[in-house]
């Protein structure tokens, strides 16, 4: 990431977080990630100033782009869905901390998982809630039992203290980038119970849990 949450700019800006699809806003986001590694020297620069994997083409991950008014790429984040009974079983974490016992737990009950995480120097905070508020929506549609992010170590205090995400495993060295991540997971009734009062968090979780609905074409909520 290019700044941690915490010292993004105080305050709200008049932007707009989407679920990037078309070959242009996905162009937004891979240059936006190649943008934020390459200035903390996380990667080498590429010809192409963009950055993606494998993943990005998986039907079980999405990639969500904060714009501003402008329609300058802000903030961006990748969230893949692992629900076993779908045929899902692919993550980024798995490649990292797929032999750990905790991390198979979480993976029997199925967890969405944010990755490539990054924010352009012009974010502001609640930019990173409408990032976390996609994630809780998709964990809401598919049912998953837990959220699971893998942040650098250095960062993930803040998710520890803010969202009551705690830690699964060791810190190891994470997928296609030079940094250590610690494995965080969170089950979704207990995200709930910990920002229940926090307004901003909760109308970013419901306005995306409505519009997510619309653009994957989900009639309604799953059940198990």
């Amino acid at each position: 990431m290019n700044l941690l949450p915490q010292q993004l700019k105080k305050g709200l800006s008049a932007h707009q977080c989407i679920l990037a699809r078309t070959p242009a806003e996905l162009h937004q986001v891979y240059r936006l990630r190649h943008d934020c590694y390459l200035g903390k020297g996380s990667i080498d620069a590429r010809t192409s100033r963009t950055f993606s994997d494998e993943f990005d083409a998986m039907p079980n991950s999405h990639s969500f782009l904060v714009l501003s008014e402008q329609h300058e790429a802000l903030a961006t984040v990748r969230i893949s869905v692992v629900r076993p009974m779908d045929g899902w079983t692919d993550s980024p974490g798995r490649h990292v901390f797929g032999d750990h016992p905790e991390f198979q737990r979480m993976a029997d009950e199925g967890y969405v998982e944010a990755s490539r995480l990054c924010f352009g120097e012009q974010a502001r905070r609640d930019a990173f809630m409408g990032l976390l508020g996609n994630m809780a929506a998709l964990a809401d549609l598919h049912q998953t039992g837990w959220l699971l992010a893998c942040p650098r170590v250095e960062h993930a205090p803040f998710y520890t203290r803010q969202f009551g995400f705690r830690e699964m495993a060791p810190a190891r060295q994470y997928f296609g980038v030079r940094f250590q991540t610690q494995l965080l997971g969170i089950r979704r009734d207990e995200l709930r119970r910990k920002v229940g009062t926090v307004k901003p968090m909760i109308a970013a979780w419901m306005q995306a849990l409505g519009e997510l609905t619309s653009a994957l074409e989900i009639p309604s909520l799953r059940t198990c």
